[in-house]
């Protein structure tokens, strides 16, 4: 990697996690697909898992003080996902990247496509607390087979319809555990070595320095013009992933 493919990596993951920093997404789904397209989905996916941990665990404890509000369906959501996660990992080692390529592409397409249909929608507390088990599944997979879980978990908190924070706690909970549990698949499986262990940590220092000032802007504007900006981006990204994919 030269200097300028380094820089741009860097660029990437510093916005990437800026937006994280003011939405409690964007890291690796932003991340992910740009850098996918040329250094490989599982390369990608095990780099940017320990930065992407670093970042949620101070998010985590930034929102803190609404942790009474999730309690009624966090831990559905987390036992269901450290299950799909394991499985996730296992599709991640032991398919070709570019059908994870096009698998990344396409799940972005349709959660996009998803808000856009349903701005508004929401779900009752019984109706949140059954659909907990199938988030957290579909989360863990996407998770551990593509690195991005944002599609189901964060559209399943996005409909409970909760205030900023408490939605940033409600995705950066499952985020960070499940997270946890990718990284330690992914070791056992042998996807770490001295090479990738070195680009995390790299990684992790425009995670630390635009982290805090991601979650400074996200309490003084508007968080709905953000998650639009963030559509764009992923609609950009889904397409060049979905470009490398078939022509790759």
């Amino acid at each position: 990697m030269d200097i300028v493919e380094f820089l741009f990596v860097m660029a990437v993951v510093a916005v990437a996690y800026l937006v994280k920093g003011i939405t409690g997404l964007g890291g690796p789904s932003l991340a992910v697909p740009v850098l996918a397209g040329f250094l490989g989905v599982e390369f990608t996916v095990a780099v940017i898992a320990i930065p992407t941990a670093v970042s949620n665990v101070w998010l985590v404890w930034e929102n803190r003080a609404e942790a009474p509000g999730i309690r009624r369906f966090m831990i559905p959501l987390l036992v269901a996902g450290f299950v799909g996660t394991i499985v996730g990992v296992w599709v991640l080692v032991t398919i070709d990247d570019r059908i994870m390529s096009i698998i990344l592409g396409i799940i972005i397409i349709l959660y996009i496509a998803w808000y856009l249909l349903n701005p508004h929608a929401e779900v009752e507390d019984r109706t949140a607390e059954v659909l907990a088990w199938p988030a957290g599944f579909g989360g863990g997979i996407l998770l551990g087979s593509t690195g991005v879980a944002a599609p189901v978990i964060a559209t399943y908190v996005h409909s409970l319809k909760m205030a900023r924070s408490g939605f940033v706690l409600g995705v950066s909970i499952p985020f960070l555990a499940l997270g946890v549990v990718q990284i330690s698949t992914l070791g056992m499986l042998g996807a770490y070595d001295q090479e990738r262990l070195i680009a995390a940590v790299v990684a992790c220092v425009p995670v630390l320095a635009v982290t805090p000032v991601g979650m400074w802007i996200g309490r003084r504007i508007s968080v709905t013009a953000f998650q639009y900006a963030v559509l764009v981006v992923l609609a950009v990204a889904a397409v060049r992933l979905l470009w490398a994919g078939f022509a790759g």
